[in-house]
């Protein structure tokens, strides 16, 4: 039965690879629909920084964006939107390769990894993760893209994964998206709503697998914003709210979640990147929050819901503050 379904993942994703191009494109130009305000983060400390446009080729279907660290062979992060709350579909049980890694003038058709030697250099192959002790950790979930086949398919590029403790990724990591998915579907689910996710790791300094091909992160984080700026009803523009979640790479690991200004703190302490930027208005040490992130009332509610249905989940930072009335209304005021 398992052989099927591979084989009919398969038939269905070579009716439509030709049409799934994987760019490399300078600043995100051609999928900066994946991105708040379409204007993708800001981290002056990346380095080996390589931008990947996930996209169809012949309609209005854009897949998402991926920052890919060509040295430590893993993502930087993925960007993406939750577009439908449809359900259905499974994960592929093959994985695929970014063939303009390797050369700018190879085509941008996604490859199947069949461990083709030229792309070796660019990108982990499947060969680096087998035998390896760690799962292939997706940044951008497959299970948040059923609204077509092949956009559950694409989530399985091995620019969209890094190595992950099984017990992590399977555990209180998938945990954590499962919650996401279900307090976007509660609470931005309405005409004119979007739903923007970036995910991303933090390397560490020494662990690697593959004979030291592929980094081992540290860390893996979510950032989401319920943007409901451009809602329908009056009402449900007051709903845009937004967070951050951190998780370390380990057995047993907890979540630690954050508002957007102390994850920012978090990301400029814990990287060499100075005052980076996750969602266009909102940036370090900056007050003034606006559209998705300007709701504290609404992203605390909606932050005690996750973290009450969840064991290992813990607040951090400005969640944790008592918040006077007069307070809590100037910062839903802010926009």
């Amino acid at each position: 039965m398992k052989i099927g379904i591979i084989f009919l993942d398969l038939f269905i994703f070579k009716q439509h690879f030709l049409n799934v191009l994987s760019e490399v494109s300078e600043d995100f130009r051609n999928c900066r629909h994946s991105f708040y305000q379409d204007t993708p983060p800001y981290f002056n400390g990346f380095t080996n920084s390589v931008q990947i446009c996930q996209r169809h080729r012949t309609s209005s279907n854009r897949f998402f964006a991926i920052n890919y660290n060509s040295v430590q062979r893993i993502p930087h992060y993925s960007a993406y939107l939750i577009d439908s709350f449809d359900t259905g579909g499974s994960r592929a049980n093959f994985w695929f390769l970014e063939p303009q890694l390797a050369d700018r003038t190879f085509p941008q058709e996604i490859v199947i990894d069949n461990n083709q030697p030229r792309y070796r250099n660019s990108q982990a192959l499947d060969a680096d993760y087998k035998g390896c002790g760690y799962d292939r950790g997706h940044l951008n979930p497959s299970f948040y893209h059923s609204e077509t086949k092949v956009a559950r398919l694409v989530t399985n590029s091995l620019t969209n994964v890094a190595p992950q403790v099984a017990d992590f990724n399977q555990g209180i990591w998938n945990k954590l998206e499962k919650s996401l998915y279900n307090a976007m579907n509660e609470s931005c689910n309405f005409a004119g709503a979007k739903r923007y996710f970036i995910t991303g790791v933090i390397p560490s300094s020494r662990t690697k697998i593959s004979n030291d091909r592929v980094n081992v992160p540290d860390y893996f984080w979510t950032a989401m914003c319920c943007d409901s700026s451009r809602a329908n009803d009056a009402t449900e523009r007051m709903m845009g709210w937004s967070a951050a979640f951190l998780g370390g790479n380990i057995i047993n690991s907890s979540i630690y979640v954050y508002t957007i200004e102390d994850f920012l703190n978090f990301l400029a302490r814990h990287t060499s990147s100075r005052r980076p930027q996750l969602f266009a208005d909102y940036a370090n040490a900056n007050t003034h929050i606006r559209n998705c992130l300007f709701n504290q009332t609404q992203a605390a509610t909606m932050v005690n819901g996750i973290i009450q249905d969840n064991a290992r989940f813990y607040k951090q930072s400005l969640f944790n503050r008592i918040c006077n009335s007069v307070y809590c209304a100037v910062l839903d005021r802010l926009g």
